[in-house]
């Protein structure tokens, strides 16, 4: 029904403007100066950063990659599809309580952990002499990202305490409502269109790694606060359960490497996650995680 252009579009859609929109509506919205977690946000990186590495040291000890395939196996344990969804099972499971904590999370993966795995990426690709650039590209991906900016300049009107204008405030609602369907669809049809790759082995580790050590690592960071909202910290163990996210493919892709195993890794964790995100769906929906 829709070809690969189309679904290119819907992809851009979602990615550079109704999410943007949502996430920007969201933090602008929230109680910001009196909800805001400091320990919670380091105790999410610090978990995300511990599965990363533990998949570059498994590429690099188990399999054998070099520095750009070890990158690109962290991120693939370390980035989910918070945005596709988590999001839409958080707002489901724990209505507006989710929005903050997931704003957070999803600006982690995209303002932190993206830059560094292209930072390392680029690390082995450029002259030694112009190392200088690698910190300059990671920060320019950043800024480059319309998910990060939208949440840092919600965020910036949250803590200044402004009001959105009654007008754009009544754009934002409107349009910010075609996220979550968008977004599902979308990533239906990407998966679609993944080639496979006949590493299932290599593939299988990845997957394990993601849908099993990640969230476990995550649980056991979540302990240590035992002051944090259940809410919150549902939150985060749910999303560190998510399947990789596609952008762990559109990384692979733009470097021309590990592309057929990183897109194996995604399809096989999405399917995986139908039956382990629904069981940690069923169970959340009695109530959040409580120590």
């Amino acid at each position: 029904m829709i070809d690969q252009p189309g679904i290119q579009g819907l992809n851009g859609f979602v990615f550079y403007f109704t999410l943007p929109l949502m996430l920007f509506h969201n933090m602008a919205t929230a109680p910001l100066r009196e909800n805001f977690d400091g320990s919670f946000v380091l105790t999410c990186l610090a978990a995300a950063i511990t599965v990363h590495l533990t998949g570059m040291a498994a590429a690099r000890w188990i399999f054998g990659r070099t520095l750009t395939e070890q990158a690109i196996q962290g991120i693939a344990c370390s980035f989910g599809n918070t945005v596709f969804i988590a999001l839409p099972i958080a707002t489901e499971l724990f209505g507006a309580e989710a929005a903050l904590p997931m704003a957070l999370l999803i600006t982690i993966e995209n303002g932190i952990i993206m830059p560094f795995t292209v930072a390392l990426i680029e690390i082995e690709r450029v002259d030694r002499s112009q190392l200088w650039r690698v910190p300059l590209t990671a920060l320019t991906a950043v800024l480059r990202n319309p998910v990060v900016m939208s949440v840092l300049i919600g965020a910036a009107v949250a803590l200044l305490d402004l009001d959105l204008p009654a007008l754009l405030n009544g754009l934002v609602v409107l349009v910010k409502g075609a996220t979550v369907p968008c977004a599902l669809f979308a990533m239906g049809a990407t998966l679609a269109g993944l080639p496979i790759s006949e590493r299932i082995w290599e593939t299988s580790f990845l997957v394990m790694l993601k849908l099993f050590a990640y969230p476990l690592f995550m649980f056991l960071a979540m302990s240590l606060l035992p002051d944090v909202d259940p809410v919150w910290r549902s939150v985060a163990v749910l999303s560190a359960a998510m399947p990789m996210g596609a952008n762990v493919y559109l990384i692979a892709a733009r470097y021309g490497v590990y592309e057929a195993r990183s897109s194996t890794a995604v399809l096989l964790s999405t399917m995986c996650s139908v039956i382990t995100v629904s069981f940690l769906a069923l169970t959340l929906a009695d109530g959040p995680l409580k120590w």
